[in-house]
């Protein structure tokens, strides 16, 4: 095997076992919620933050990545967001309150590390493959949440050196970042001194960069108005289905199929994705979907599996076509990572407003009719931002 070839295939794997990080550890707490609640006599309201905990971290600790990037360099960051995912499962498993908590929170920074640098990685290593890159490991996500959340229950009844219950379906997600460890570890040992230069030298965003470009803003709203829209229903999903007349086995079945059809455009889209990076086309298509999903829902709720089928489809796409943005519109790794922050930050702060905004419009409505329609319009302020970010516009720094 070739140098050139091997590095490829280390380099695949390094973006696609990252990823398995990325979304697992924190999709796998819900299957086992009622347990945990059952053994820790947690209330209601406290399960509600401690799922909400990994969303605040994102909102919270993105903007601060680039910074981090910059001090440690691009391999130390991410072995710096593994040791933490690691620590983080390895302490909510523990079997206390407090741990539960402090695992989840450092659970949920080193997610925050790794969403905001993984498009950094694509950039640096792939410059001419971002959006396919970016569609392969966004299905890797997907395959890993699918199968830790699908497992967990399983887990929850095996007995393994002492540990039963939650705990040990909770540890087994300690698989992840060990295979993830694997490849960045010696890539750590070759490389990092060699990437940190690199990142010193590269003309930079300052914040005033970020906060005045247009683009900056189109690639931000475009994933945080889509994250939105999936979360704003999603959270709702189940108690919407109740009302519209689907028994609580179906809306189920309903919601398990929206968190499948999710998984879907990482491979559909690869075909697409490899031939060309402009997809204005493509995302006004895939964006306007969420919108036809969340009105078909609303007015034709009969076809409920078709609405929801489609408005995950149409989200995901949105997502993993925004994400591949912010390669594309920037020019080195270190700029990657500043819009990536920025982005991601922003998009989950709008991410962790969604579900509470539609639960208090439907407490106040006494329908759905309103927060349905109202993440409806979001979804059509979203593909009109896609529409605008899809073009071939660079962001250009101040000091360029």
């Amino acid at each position: 095997m070739s140098t050139t070839l091997r590095t490829f295939i280390i380099a695949i794997l390094g973006v696609l076992f990252l990823s398995l990080n990325l979304r697992a550890p924190f999709t796998s707490l819900a299957p086992v919620l009622a347990q945990i609640m059952e053994d820790l006599h947690l209330s209601s309201s406290s399960a509600g933050f401690l799922t909400a905990l990994p969303l605040l971290s994102f909102a919270l600790f993105s903007p601060l990545v680039t910074k981090i990037s910059r001090r440690l360099g691009l391999e130390p960051s991410l072995l710096l967001a593994l040791l933490l995912i690691t620590s983080g499962i390895i302490l909510r498993s523990w079997g206390m309150v407090t741990t539960l908590y402090l695992g989840t929170v450092l659970i949920g920074i080193g997610i925050a590390i790794g969403n905001v640098l993984l498009p950094v990685v694509v950039k640096i290593n792939f410059p001419e493959r971002i959006a396919l890159i970016t569609s392969l490991y966004i299905f890797t996500m997907g395959i890993g949440s699918t199968l830790s959340s699908s497992l967990m229950v399983h887990f929850s009844h095996l007995t393994l050196f002492n540990l039963t219950g939650w705990q040990l379906a909770l540890i087994m997600n300690l698989l992840f970042p060990l295979l993830a460890l694997s490849i960045w570890l010696p890539k750590l040992r070759n490389r990092a001194s060699k990437v940190k230069q690199q990142q010193n030298t590269d003309v930079v965003f300052s914040m005033r960069d970020l906060l005045t470009s247009s683009v900056a803003w189109q690639v931000t709203l475009t994933l945080g108005l889509n994250s939105f829209t999936f979360y704003a229903l999603a959270g709702w999903l189940p108690k919407i289905l109740n009302n519209l007349g689907y028994s609580e086995i179906d809306a189920g079945y309903i919601y398990a199929f929206l968190q499948f059809s999710t998984m879907l455009p990482g491979i559909l889209l690869l075909p697409i994705l490899a031939k060309k990076n402009h997809q204005q086309l493509l995302i006004i298509l895939c964006s306007s979907s969420v919108f036809v999903g969340l009105i078909g829902l609303l007015y034709l709720p009969d076809f409920a599996i078709f609405w929801v089928g489609l408005f995950g489809l149409g989200n995901c796409s949105t997502f993993i076509i925004a994400l591949s943005f912010i390669g594309l519109r920037t020019s080195n790794g270190s700029q990657a990572a500043s819009l990536s922050g920025m982005s991601q930050g922003i998009g989950y702060a709008l991410a962790t407003t969604g579900p509470s905004i539609v639960g208090k419009t439907y407490a106040q409505s006494g329908s759905w009719t309103i927060p349905i329609l109202l993440i409806a319009v979001v979804a059509v302020i979203c593909t009109c931002f896609s529409a605008l970010a899809t073009r071939d516009i660079k962001m250009t720094a101040t000091s360029e």
